[in-house]
């Protein structure tokens, strides 16, 4: 059995990610009336039926473990373990990967803070992209090819029609670069709806794209263009669409 097959651990952080993460209050008020945020539940409660081990983290003192483990059964949040104490700086975490093998042993998930855990499915969303994966998606302003989907970035070619265009959207946590390969495309970028600046691109033309950073992509003419970014694919909040597709779409992201 590959270790990709064997049941996962999670190091699941509590403050920003289980519930709302509250900052410059007395430490007892952070410890009890909490809701849960958005598909926390569902995904633990998911972990725990795959028999998954779920080590709770959290910067709280040790003084308070009685009081958050009191929050979590009144929560029902299932886990193995609650490691309390950690420090507020960057948490990384080092496994060792085998000689022969070309997978992973360890990932990194940064979410937004008190949005929730959004649609990580740990048997397919970081692992190498599967062989029944489509890589081929018509879109209504063109179409897209997946080239590669892993763990560490994906790499897109994109085809966009003439006088059609992509949503108005930005990331919460997806970071990507454009390169455009042929065509002309119009780009609409800023940080507000106000004030967005427009610059046509043509072949050899590059951009990257931070998170929260409005865009748009723009057929001036039909277009093919690279998107090489980090592998949060779902990470899409629509601001406009002129074909009217919602954000909760998981399955249509531009």
């Amino acid at each position: 059995m590959s270790n990709l097959e064997r049941p996962k651990t999670i190091f699941c952080d509590i403050d920003g990610t289980l519930w709302n993460h509250v900052g410059g209050v007395p430490e007892q008020a952070t410890c009890e009336g909490h809701e849960l945020l958005p598909n926390t539940k569902e995904a633990i409660d998911k972990w725990d039926r795959l028999g998954y081990r779920i080590i709770l983290t959290t910067g709280r003192k040790e003084s308070l473990r009685a009081k958050t483990e009191k929050e979590l059964l009144r929560l029902g949040i299932v886990y193995d373990k609650l490691i309390m104490g950690l420090g507020g700086g960057v948490r990384i975490l080092i496994n060792d990967r085998k000689l022969n093998g070309d997978k992973n042993t360890c990932y990194a998930v940064n979410v937004v803070r008190n949005k929730g855990i959004p649609y990580y499915d740990f048997t397919s969303k970081f692992v190498t992209i599967k062989d029944d994966q489509p890589k081929f998606v018509n879109k209504p302003w063109g179409r897209e090819e997946l080239i590669e989907y892993n763990d560490h970035y994906v790499v897109k070619k994109l085809f966009m029609k003439a006088d059609e265009c992509c949503s108005m959207q930005y990331h919460e946590l997806k970071r990507e670069t454009i390169y455009v390969l042929s065509g002309k495309l119009r780009l609409y970028i800023g940080k507000d709806m106000e004030n967005l600046e427009q610059r046509e691109m043509i072949s050899g033309d590059k951009v990257t794209i931070t998170p929260y950073t409005i865009h748009r992509m723009e057929g001036i003419e039909d277009s093919e263009y690279l998107e090489c970014s980090t592998p949060e694919l779902w990470d899409v909040v629509r601001l406009a669409d002129k074909y009217k597709r919602e954000n909760s779409d998981e399955k249509d992201y531009n």
